[in-house]
């Protein structure tokens, strides 16, 4: 006899698998994954001139370690950057003004989970 309670729940991890699958190969595009290296080259000419606020001497460009990614606000008002595995929590003294970019997306400048420069995107309420 078939529980159909059983056979329900094994159908619903079954799809909840499926799409989270299905959304991480479709998912977003290269240039916007938050992976170290995708996107970078499109804005290398930008990035490379990018400066942590607290530090101007410096640079937060170092090849690929800059690209375009997701981000939010949390709860406790710091910005969260997603680095393609994590989300990470940004130092406010590494935080670019709104829109730096120029083209409405956040960007992140990091390598190891060391944050370099982070670019929020356009601020949407």
């Amino acid at each position: 006899m078939i529980d159909w309670r059983l056979a329900g729940v094994v159908a619903v991890a079954f799809l909840i698998l499926f799409g989270q699958t299905a959304f991480a190969q479709s998912g977003e595009p290269a240039d916007y994954s938050g992976r170290h290296g995708d996107g970078h080259a499109q804005m290398h000419d930008k990035y490379k001139l990018w400066h942590p606020p607290t530090n101007p001497g410096t640079s937060c460009c170092d090849n690929s370690d800059c690209r375009p990614t997701r981000a939010f606000v949390d709860e406790e008002g710091y910005w969260r950057a997603w680095n393609g595995t994590l989300w990470l929590q940004v130092p406010q003294d590494r935080v670019l003004p709104p829109n730096f970019a120029g083209d409405g997306r956040s960007h992140l400048c990091e390598k190891e989970q060391f944050i370099y420069c982070f670019a929020p995107g356009e601020i949407r309420g």
